[in-house]
């Protein structure tokens, strides 16, 4: 799946696809050198987070 890194941290990165889903995924799985903007091949058998739609989980 080809994705676009959209926020990236020292653990995690967020990646946004095609079709408006968003995933966080461990920095470690990543290619090295990777900034916000890259895009990239996300290989869909590693295990992420899939987010459909951000949500505002603040007062839950």
């Amino acid at each position: 799946m080809i994705g676009k890194i959209i926020d990236l941290n020292a653990a995690e990165a967020l990646i946004s696809f095609k079709d408006g889903a968003t995933a966080y995924t461990n920095i470690s799985r990543l290619p090295p050198n990777i900034k916000i903007g890259d895009t990239i091949n996300v290989n869909p058998s590693l295990p992420f987070t899939l987010n459909d739609k951000l949500k505002n989980t603040f007062f839950l």
